[in-house]
C-alpha cells in the first residue's frame, strides 16, 4: 500500500472518530437540554400558592384517630403513611360539589405517570357518616375510580380528623334525613410520613394541581 493510501485511510478514520465524538457530544447536549426543559422547575411557596397549593410553614402531626375505610376495616393514621394522600371531605348525597370534585380528581389521577400513581392515594372522607356507610362509600367511589378509597366512622371522630387537616364542615339544621352538609371543596395533602403539609384550594384546575403536586413531591 502506498504512503498516500495509508495517509488517506488514516485521515478517513480520523474523520469518522471526529464525527462520532461530535454526534455523542451533540446527543448529550440535546439530552441534557430536553431533561432540563421537561423537568418541573422548583416553585417557591408563593408560586405554589398562585397555583392553588397552600403549604404550611412546617409539616403538622395528625392526632390519633380511629375510623373505617370503604371496606369497613379499621383506619388509623398508619393508613396515611407510605404514600402521598389527597383527601377530599364530601359526602355521597352531595348534589354538585362532590361529584364534580371527584370527577376532577379522577382526571388528575389518570394524567399521572404509572409510577406516581402507585404512591398516590385519593380519599373521600365523608362529612355525613350517618348515611355514608362503608358499603355506600364503596359503591359511590366505583363510579369514579377503582383506586379511590373512602373514610367514614363516628361523626365527632371525623370532625376532629377534618379539623386537624384544616378542612371545616358543618351539618345544616333541618328535619328528617333530607339534610345537607356545608363543607369545603379544598383537598388536604398528607405526605408519606403521615404529616399534613397543606391543601389545594378550590376550585381545582387540573393542570395547576398536577404541576404543583409533582413539584411538592420532589422538593417539599
Amino acid at each position: 500500500m502506498s504512503e498516500q493510501a495509508v495517509n488517506n485511510s488514516g485521515q478517513k478514520r480520523g474523520i469518522r472518530v471526529t464525527v462520532l465524538v461530535i454526534l455523542l457530544v451533540a446527543g448529550s447536549l440535546v439530552g441534557s437540554f430536553f431533561y432540563a426543559f421537561t423537568k418541573a422547575r422548583v416553585m417557591t411557596r408563593d408560586e405554589l400558592r398562585d397555583q392553588g397549593a397552600y403549604l404550611y410553614e412546617n409539616p403538622r402531626l395528625i392526632p390519633a384517630f380511629s375510623l373505617q375505610d370503604e371496606r369497613a376495616q379499621l383506619l388509623t393514621p398508619q393508613a396515611l403513611t407510605g404514600k402521598w394522600n389527597l383527601i377530599f371531605f364530601g359526602f355521597t348525597y352531595c348534589p354538585d360539589i362532590c361529584p364534580t370534585t371527584l370527577a376532577q380528581l379522577k382526571l388528575f389521577y389518570q394524567e399521572l405517570e404509572p409510577e406516581v400513581q402507585l404512591d398516590t392515594q385519593v380519599w373521600l372522607a365523608s362529612v355525613d357518616p350517618a348515611r355514608d356507610t362503608p358499603e355506600q362509600l364503596r359503591s359511590y367511589l366505583e363510579f369514579f375510580h377503582p383506586a379511590f378509597r373512602g373514610i367514614t366512622g363516628d361523626f365527632l371522630e371525623i370532625h376532629r380528623f377534618a379539623t386537624a387537616l384544616n378542612i371545616p364542615f358543618a351539618k345544616v339544621p333541618g328535619g328528617g334525613d333530607d339534610y345537607m352538609v356545608d363543607h369545603s371543596a379544598n383537598i388536604a395533602l398528607v405526605n408519606p410520613q403521615g404529616h399534613s403539609l397543606g391543601f389545594f384550594k378550590a376550585p381545582l384546575d387540573i393542570s395547576k394541581l398536577k404541576r404543583s403536586f409533582l413539584t411538592i413531591r420532589e422538593h417539599y
